[in-house]
Order: C-alpha cells, then sequence, then structure tokens
C-alpha cells in the first residue's frame, strides 16, 4: 500500500473491490484504486457511465458513502465524498 499527499489529504493507493448502488435494486462492481478521507478513484467496467450522486460501499469504512461524480474518463472516475 502506498500513500501520497495531495490537496485533500493523504491518498492510499489500494486495490480493493466496492460496490456501486444505483437505484433500489441495480449494484456495479467496481475497483477503488486510490482513496482519501474526501474521495476516492474508482474503475468501473466498460461503457458505465455514472450518474452524478450514487452510494457507494467501500469494505474498509463501516457506513457506504455518498459519492459525487468530479469528473470521468474513461473507465476511471474520481469521486467525492459527500458530507451528510
Amino acid at each position: 500500500m502506498n500513500t501520497t499527499m495531495n490537496r485533500r489529504g493523504r491518498r492510499t493507493t489500494l486495490a480493493q473491490s466496492g460496490m456501486i448502488r444505483l437505484g433500489l435494486f441495480k449494484r456495479l462492481p467496481c475497483e477503488i484504486r486510490d482513496v482519501s478521507p474526501g474521495g476516492a478513484r474508482i474503475v468501473t467496467p466498460a461503457g458505465v457511465d455514472l450518474p452524478e450522486q450514487f452510494v457507494m460501499h467501500i469494505p474498509q469504512f463501516k457506513k457506504p458513502r455518498t459519492c459525487i461524480r468530479r469528473w470521468q474518463s474513461g473507465c476511471e472516475t474520481g469521486v467525492e465524498f459527500k458530507l451528510d
């Protein structure tokens, strides 16, 4: 596991599976490439266009996180965790 500094805190590089919840019944697996207290960089299957806001389950956090899509380039997406 590698850690680097970014503008909003320490970013931890990892390769971990997560689950995105899209609506009531649809679930989408993703790979979490790095995570920080304020957000994450994730990879989704090809052809997926994520909505502006969604809920993601990340194993290292106790509760699901509401995410705001900040950028998307191909299969990679940068998300910001919404403060609830």
